[in-house]
């Protein structure tokens, strides 16, 4: 019994900043970036929930000095027939004799008063424009800058995706809209979700590289998911919102052919305007 009641308090004295915790890991969901699992023992982590619950109970018992300066001031407060603050009942430790089902309610109501109260500030907390800056400075890391382009402009991330399927000197390669990604423990992306995707496939012959594209009927993916095992290298170029996904479709497939460019490092993929489309022999 006397464990029940100490694991009872613990809870009890942890939950608002375990609120405070949820509420920031809410708070921080993003559309772009699949959120990762909590670190175990993770020293930020303890910070929030130790420092978030003392904020918790420091505000409910600011409330109770409120609520006697209230009464003391209005007269207009009405005596319950038991102690309202339940502080004190913890801090006595028993129970009063003859303690009333309606003072139980009471006590448990305002037990979860901190935690929603945390919660529900913490949550607003950070939605703030400095928090945000700071929390995805963190998160995103050296990818922040292109994220920020992206969601300023209303843009989009054009990814290109070289895998590890090969055959013969041949690889697979995809081309399409990023909607989704995940970082591993050292800021290396992980794992991208690909949307309006076109693969075509990518080798090197006579010291040049060689882009060869199937028929636009046969080269068409929804959505496809690849995780970093399965890919050598991946590029990232942001197109504005003058550049809408289906235009990019149109433009960056070209019909079935072969091209090639001279071997070296890999170009950076030209931004290409709504208005004019490649020819059908144009290198990667």
């Amino acid at each position: 019994m006397n464990f029940s009641y100490t694991l009872f308090l613990v809870l009890l004295l942890i939950s608002p900043g375990l609120a405070v915790w949820a509420g920031f890991r809410i708070g921080e969901k993003n559309d772009l970036l699949a959120q990762a699992p909590e670190k175990p023992q993770s020293t930020l982590s303890l910070i929030v929930i130790v420092f978030g619950a003392l904020a918790g109970h420091i505000l409910m018992a600011g409330l109770y000095v409120a609520q006697a300066w209230f009464c003391a001031i209005s007269r207009m407060c009405w005596t319950p027939g038991f102690d309202p603050d339940v502080y004190r009942v913890i801090l006595v430790g028993k129970a009063p004799a003859g303690i009333s089902d309606f003072a139980i309610g009471s006590w448990l109501v305002v037990l979860l008063l901190p935690p929603v109260l945390m919660f529900v500030i913490s949550l607003g907390v950070s939605q703030l424009k400095r928090v945000r800056n700071f929390r995805e400075a963190s998160t995103f890391g050296w990818l922040k800058a292109v994220v920020d382009r992206r969601q300023g402009k209303e843009g989009f991330i054009l990814a290109y995706v070289v895998t590890s399927m090969e055959k013969d000197g041949a690889f697979v390669a995809f081309e399409g809209i990023l909607e989704n990604f995940a970082f591993d423990d050292n800021k290396a992306i992980a794992m991208v979700v690909l949307s309006q995707c076109e693969r075509f496939v990518v080798r090197i012959e006579d010291g040049r590289f060689y882009r060869t594209a199937p028929s636009q009927d046969q080269n068409k993916i929804q959505l496809i998911q690849i995780e970093a095992k399965n890919f050598k290298n991946i590029a990232l170029e942001v197109f504005d919102a003058g550049l809408l996904p289906q235009d990019v479709t149109e433009v960056q497939a070209p019909p079935a052919s072969v091209a090639a460019i001279p071997a070296g490092p890999a170009p950076r993929p030209a931004r290409r305007s709504r208005k004019t489309a490649p020819a059908a022999d144009n290198p990667i």
